[in-house]
């Protein structure tokens, strides 16, 4: 029966237009070690621990665990800072599928989040007024394990300075509160399962339905590394190519979701 419910939103042909999707990049908060421990001893103190007991990082060569860090702690909300989103809706228009796109990108993660749970609140609200209240589906490729437990996390961290909302949008509270397979995620790692354990990249999904991009995604990681190595000599070369990258993901999702309405 779980499994019913999640797909007869997959194949259903207009449920795509009621859903909203969404991806968020992030990179590592401090770039390395000597600056972790310079500005948060506390976490430099934790990943030392993770290091070495999750990573065999023994504190015997620093260019080794420099480099389990760089790969490794931008996985960690507590570890990384949101620099980019992107959300986007379907329309039709003279029967043509439209797509409307947003990006919200800044060197300053709390204007970010506080921008995008704003947005939050908007369709909260909307669908409060709605008789019966109708919430659209949050879709995304690997939402469940990262992208929302990422804002909320760091969402916990910043609210305290937001100028607007400061409370969770209830649209994200309802996520935590219903069961995964439910309307309210349609997170495509478990679509592309099709009942089957593998969690396939969205890279390889992409290459193997040819669907259009314009970048290759790249990973956590790599993109962190990316980011901190071009964003202080070209921050706004290096903010468009986060929103790109961001954007890039949404954009698959959407055209995969696309493909399997059409079953």
């Amino acid at each position: 029966m779980a499994t019913t419910a999640l797909f007869e939103e997959v194949f259903n042909a207009k449920s795509i237009y009621d859903m909203y999707f969404f991806n968020i990049k992030a990179v590592l908060e401090y770039p390395t070690l000597e600056e972790l421990e310079s500005k948060n001893k506390p976490l430099f103190e934790r990943w030392k621990y993770l290091a070495k007991t999750k990573y065999n990082g023994e504190l015997v060569n620093e260019n080794y665990l420099q480099s389990i860090y760089e790969n490794n702690a931008v996985y960690y909300p507590e570890y990384s800072r949101i620099v980019a989103i992107t959300y986007a809706t379907l329309y039709l228009q003279n029967g043509e599928m439209k797509r409307e796109f947003k990006k919200i990108y800044n060197e300053d993660e709390r204007l970010v989040i506080e921008t995008f749970i704003d947005e939050l609140q908007l369709l909260s609200s909307a669908a409060a007024k709605t008789s019966p209240i109708f919430f659209p589906p949050l879709c995304g490729h690997n939402i469940i394990s990262y992208d929302i437990p990422l804002l909320i996390k760091r969402f916990a961290l910043h609210r305290s300075k937001f100028q607007t909302s400061r409370q969770l949008p209830f649209i994200l509270k309802r996520c935590l509160n219903i069961k995964p397979w439910e309307s309210g995620i349609i997170d495509t790692v478990n679509v592309w399962k099709f009942n089957g354990y593998d969690n396939i990249p969205l890279m390889l999904i992409s290459d193997f339905l040819g669907l259009k991009k314009t970048v290759d995604l790249l990973s956590a990681s790599e993109l962190s590394k990316y980011y901190w190595s071009n964003i202080n000599e070209n921050s706004k070369e290096t903010l468009n190519f986060m929103a790109l990258q961001s954007a890039t993901q949404t954009n698959l999702v959407i055209q995969l979701m696309n493909e399997l309405r059409q079953f």
